[in-house]
C-alpha cells in the first residue's frame, strides 16, 4: 500500500525527532514554514541518554520560553569539570550556562512546542530513500507496512551518528574511535551503603569518589553522580554510574547484563559496588567524528548526523545551535528575504565552531590518558587552570 503527502504543501522534511530535529521543526513552524518531522521510532525513546545542556543553547531555549512552568532551572556553576581537572569560574556570573534536564524530557518539551506551532511529527516513519532535483526533494518512507512518499523543497538529516541521510549522500565522516569502552547504568544504592560527604560520595568498602567526573584507578575510571542532582523527581538512592576500561575487543551493546556491569565495576573499583537494582544498562564506544560537509544541494545535516563528540557533554549544545542557525537560514530563503547563497552560511558558520568544540573534547580525552603524555598534560594545564582567567576563557569556548 502506498500513500503520498500533498506535494505542494511542504517546505522542509526533517529526519529525526531528537533535540536537534525538534528544535529546528519548532523554529521553522514558528516562522511560518511548512515542516514535517519523520522518526522511525513508533514512540519517543525513554532510555536515559543525555543529562543536560551545557552552553549557549541554554539561552536559546530560554528565549523561546521553553522552560516556563517546568521547574527546570538554569545554573551558572562556580566550577566545572574539564576532563579530570576543574575549571574554577568564580561565584558571580560564571560564563557557562548549564541546564540539568534528562534528554527525554527535553525532547518532550521541544515536541510539544513544535506541534503547538504547527509542525507535524510522524513517528513510526523510517526514511528508506530520497532523491533531489532542481525544485525539491522526494522522500520515501516505510510506515507500519505501508509506503509513504513526501515532497518538499528541502530535507534535513537530524538522524544521529549512523545517519541514513549522510550515508546516502556519500558524505565522509572521518574521526577517531576510542580504544576504551564505557559501561553505563542507573543503579539503586541502599542508604547504608552510600553517603554524601561534602562534595564527595562515600561508598561502603570502597571509599570516597568525586561526583560528575572520572575517578581514575589502576584499571580504568569510574564516574558517579546522584540522579536527583540532574532530575529533581529522581529518588535519592538512584545514581548514574559509568566505568571506562580498555576495549580489548568488546563490542558496544544497547543491553548490558547485570553480571557484566558488576564485573566491570569490580575490575575498576577493586571491590563490589553494593547496589540492589540496575536499569538502562548499556555499553558504548566513544567516537569523535565530523562530517566533511553539512550540505549537498537541497539536503542538510545537523546534530549527531554532522558531528559526534567523545567527551565534554557538548553534543546537545552543538546540535541545538545547528538547529538555530539552519532554521534562520532556511526561513529567510523560503520567504524570499534572502538569496540562496544564505544557505551556504550555515556550513561556513557552524563547521568551524564545531571543529573548535571537537578540539576541546579531544583535549579532555587526552587529559584522561594514563601514560606519560597524559600526566604531562595534566601537570601543565593544572598549573594554568589555577588562574581563573584561563578557566573562564576555556569555559567561554565550551559555551559555544
Amino acid at each position: 500500500m502506498s500513500t503520498q503527502t500533498d506535494a505542494s504543501g511542504l517546505d522542509v522534511v526533517v529526519v529525526g525527532a531528537g533535540p536537534t530535529g525538534l528544535l529546528l521543526a519548532g523554529d521553522l513552524a514558528d516562522a511560518g514554514v511548512r515542516v514535517v518531522v519523520l522518526d522511525r521510532a513508533a514512540e519517543p525513546v525513554q532510555i536515559p541518554k543525555g543529562n543536560g545542556v551545557v552552553g549557549r543553547a541554554v539561552l536559546e531555549l530560554q528565549r523561546r520560553k521553553l522552560l516556563r512552568g517546568t521547574g527546570l532551572r538554569v545554573v551558572r556553576p562556580p566550577r566545572f569539570r574539564f576532563g579530570p581537572l576543574a575549571l574554577e569560574l568564580g561565584l558571580l556570573r560564571g560564563p557557562l550556562h548549564v541546564l540539568p534536564v534528562p534528554q527525554h524530557r527535553l525532547e518532550s518539551l521541544l515536541a510539544e512546542r513544535a506541534a503547538r506551532l504547527g509542525a507535524t511529527i510522524l513517528r513510526g516513519h523510517e526514511v528508506t530513500a530520497f532523491e533531489q532535483d532542481g525544485e525539491g526533494v522526494t522522500v520515501q518512507a516505510a510506515a507500519g507496512g505501508s509506503a509513504a512518499e513526501l515532497r518538499a523543497r528541502h530535507l534535513v538529516g537530524c538522524d544521529g551518528a549512523r545517519s541514513f541521510v549522510r550515508k546516502s549522500l556519500g558524505i565522509g565522516f572521518p574521526g577517531v574511535t576510542s580504544a576504551n569502552i564505557a559501561r553505563l547504568a542507573r543503579v539503586t544504592i541502599p542508604a547504608d551503603a552510600v553517603a554524601r560527604v561534602g562534595e564527595h560520595i562515600e561508598l561502603r568498602g570502597i571509599g570516597r569518589l568525586a561526583p560528575f567526573r572520572p575517578n581514575r584507578t589502576g584499571h580504568g575510571s569510574i564516574t558517579i553522580a546522584p540522579a536527583d542532582a540532574l532530575d529533581r523527581s529522581a529518588p535519592d538512592d538512584l545514581y548514574i554510574v559509568s566505568t571506562h576500561e580498555p576495549r580489548d575487543g568488546s563490542e558496544p551493546t544497547d543491553e548490558l547484563s547485570d553480571d557484566e556491569l558488576r564485573a566491570s565495576l569490580r575490575r575498576v573499583l577493586g571491590a563490589d559496588l553494593q547496589y540492589t537494582t540496575a536499569s538502562a544498562a548499556r555499553s558504548v564506544v566513544a567516537n569523535s567524528r565530523h562530517a566533511e560537509r553539512y550540505r549537498d544541494g537541497r539536503v542538510f545535516l545537523a546534530g549527531d548526523a554532522a558531528h559526534i563528540f567523545s567527551a565534554g557533554g557538548s553534543a546537545i549544545n552543538a546540535g541545538l545551535l545547528d538547529a538555530v542557525t539552519l532554521g534562520k537560514a532556511l526561513s529567510a530563503v523560503l520567504h524570499g528575504a534572502a538569496p540562496q547563497t544564505r544557505l551556504d552560511a550555515y556550513q561556513s558558520e557552524r563547521r568551524p565552531a564545531v571543529q573548535r568544540t571537537l578540539a576541546l573534547t579531544r583535549l579532555q580525552v587526552a587529559l584522561e590518558a594514563g601514560d606519560e603524555t597524559g600526566e604531562a598534560l595534566r601537570d601543565v594545564l593544572g598549573v594554568l587552570l589555577q588562574h581563573r582567567a584561563t578557566s573562564r576563557r576555556i569555559a567561554t569556548l565550551i559555551e559555544g
